[in-house]
């Protein structure tokens, strides 16, 4: 069975050791009672991968986020990365079936009790995202100690640290309006952990923090504001004209604005149905963004049934979406399927309809167009009913989104694939379909050879001859062929039917059809005993009627004699009235023919045959 794929972060505690005042988790931090989470985060951990085992969910991204992860002891924090790393080796195909290289735990972490954590993460190999402020003299003054304290050399220091740390790791920033008020400051800091500290500064991601409710209601006006647009595009900007060149011009293009980029869960279609956070009490929430807010809240992985917890999310997100509705420059956006709107939690908070980095993205699309794209008009209309469809469906219900008229399409029943009905099967069945489409009922004898004539629907590929004038052509025919379909034989005719590759349109359904140039019956008894096959067959030689027609025939024009006889052929048409799979697979011709092009005769050098 296949396992449905999802991305866990695990919050095994909401406390942290920070104050920092652009956090949007708000008094969730100081609130939250660190005993009690150490206690049993290990087991929710542990019993939460069980039941989405259980539920045929992989969790094929399982990462630690806070709060700050390592404010739980280090006994605590050494049990979960080994559930962790047991986990990717219980999964190892699942994940890598999916294109996952997962063996070591992750952790997000503010590198305040880095060192002294320092052998543990180097045992379990831990991938480590460390969060600071730039400048750092905003480090020092925006993310101080709970009791409103700066460390910055310990910051430092743990820069210095990290950057000797032998496993994967990344920096990350948050940025305010605020931390903006000196972009070379910014830039300085960014060459001087590069340089001065040791740490290779291209693996660096920026984040802007955004306006926060949680936040406001626990630090009053001492909230930080977030970053306008076209400050977000002076940043930019600015980045590309300093490190394009340099040996950080890798991270400044691949890494450091990621988060805008179509892989991050904030440009998902609907990221509810893939991206879940998990806290130590069970609580699933969205997102880091999303915790605490009861409109981003699932239920609860420990009580609740999986499937329910994972659908809600799917729906919750969809009436976030939707509660800000259609923004009208997103529905005419060429970029429309590359952001998808934004983040709903930010939407949400913002009241804004549309992402709160649109600019930016936009900007970052322009300057990759091969990774990204715009829509054509016609594409980008196309997404737009989509995506409408999808997130909006009540736009679309009520008209105000209309949807394109179907092409049209042929209209095919289902059951017409079941092997039951396939034309192979539906002869088989039938004695006398098993006649009509015989490879061994007629043959034609031509001067150097002699040819079975087979159905042209049953042929795996067409042979073409040439047939000059004059030349022997001779049809056997086997008897009982006049019997199929036929309580009196001497009724039975011999039916030939000849047409030219000269396409023509009539009929009811206006079809392209080969043209027909005349149709000769000869009666059954009068045709001779086989000279060549026994007594099983009879014989007539149609070179005079093919001669007889010579000034039809074109030159470079494929001819094509379809044999058959009376009965067969009516059969053929009363079984096509009777059965509508058997119609639908032989509405072209069914009967044994021959392909040929004519010469009015043959030159002295020419043989016949192939």
């Amino acid at each position: 069975m296949a396992l449905r794929p999802i991305h866990l972060l695990y919050v095994p505690t909401l406390c942290c050791n920070l104050s920092c005042r652009y956090c949007y988790l708000g008094e969730q931090t100081t609130q939250a009672a660190l005993k009690v989470d150490a206690a049993r985060a290990a087991a929710t951990l542990r019993t939460a991968l069980a039941r989405l085992d259980e539920a045929g969910v992989l969790a094929f991204n399982v990462s630690l986020h806070g709060g700050e992860v390592t404010t739980l002891p280090a006994a605590v924090l050494d049990e979960l990365f080994t559930i962790i790393r047991r986990h990717y080796l219980a999964h190892f195909d699942a994940i890598a079936a999916l294109g996952h290289k997962k063996s070591a735990p992750h952790i997000k972490t503010n590198l305040y009790t880095f060192a002294p954590l320092y052998d543990l993460f180097d045992r379990h190999k831990v991938s480590i995202s460390a969060s600071i402020d730039l400048p750092l003299a905003m480090h020092a003054q925006y993310r101080t100690t709970r009791g409103g304290k700066p460390w910055l050399d310990r910051a430092i220091d743990n820069l210095r640290l990290l950057a000797k740390y032998p496993h994967a790791k990344k920096i990350s920033a948050t940025l305010c309006r605020e931390h903006l008020a000196d972009i070379p400051a910014f830039i300085d800091d960014i060459w001087f952990i590069h340089r001065e500290l040791g740490f290779d500064m291209n693996n660096f991601n920026i984040m802007f923090a955004f306006a926060s409710g949680l936040n406001s209601a626990a630090k009053g006006g001492d909230v930080l504001q977030p970053v306008p647009p076209d400050l977000q595009l002076a940043l930019y900007e600015a980045l590309n004209r300093e490190f394009t060149g340099t040996e950080l011009e890798d991270g400044l293009r691949r890494n450091w604005f990621d988060e805008f980029k179509p892989s991050y869960c904030t440009n998902a279609f609907n990221c509810g149905e893939r991206f879940y956070l998990l806290q130590s009490d069970g609580a699933v929430y969205s997102c880091v963004r999303g915790q605490g807010l009861e409109e981003f809240h699932y239920g609860n992985l420990l009580t609740d049934p999986v499937g329910e917890v994972l659908d809600a999310g799917a729906r919750k997100i969809c009436l976030a979406h939707q509660e800000q509705g259609f923004d009208e420059a997103c529905r005419h956006c060429e970029y429309l399927h590359l952001c998808r709107t934004g983040c709903p939690v930010v939407k949400r908070q913002s009241g804004c309809g549309r992402s709160y980095t649109c600019e930016l993205q936009k900007a970052i699309y322009r300057d990759n167009p091969a990774s990204f794209p715009p829509a054509s008009p016609d594409g980008q209309q196309a997404y737009a009913r989509e995506y409408a469809q999808g997130m909006h469906p009540h736009l679309v219900v009520s008209g105000e989104i209309p949807l394109p008229k179907p092409a049209p399409a042929v209209v095919l029943p289902r059951d017409l694939y079941e092997d039951k009905n396939a034309l192979q099967s539906l002869i088989e069945s039938d004695p006398v379909l098993q006649t009509l489409y015989s490879d061994d009922a007629f043959i034609l004898e031509l001067p150097n050879e002699t040819v079975a004539l087979t159905s042209q629907l049953l042929k795996p590929h067409a042979t073409w001859y040439t047939l000059a004038a004059g030349e022997r052509l001779v049809l056997h025919v086997r008897k009982s062929v006049f019997e199929a379909g036929c309580d009196e034989p001497i009724r039975n005719t011999l039916y030939l039917q000849m047409l030219r590759d000269t396409p023509v349109v009539y009929g009811d359904e206006r079809r392209t059809k080969q043209e027909h140039l005349f149709t000769y019956q000869l009666y059954a008894n009068c045709l001779m005993p086989s000279d060549r096959f026994g007594p099983e067959f009879v014989m007539v030689d149609l070179s005079g009627i093919v001669d007889l027609h010579a000034g039809l025939y074109r030159e470079g024009v494929l001819n094509n004699l379809f044999v058959t006889t009376l009965y067969l052929r009516e059969y053929h048409y009363q079984k096509q009235k009777a059965n509508a799979f058997y119609h639908i697979q032989a509405v072209n011709l069914p009967f044994q023919n021959l392909e040929f092009h004519y010469l009015p005769r043959r030159m002295p050098d020419e043989r016949p045959g192939t």
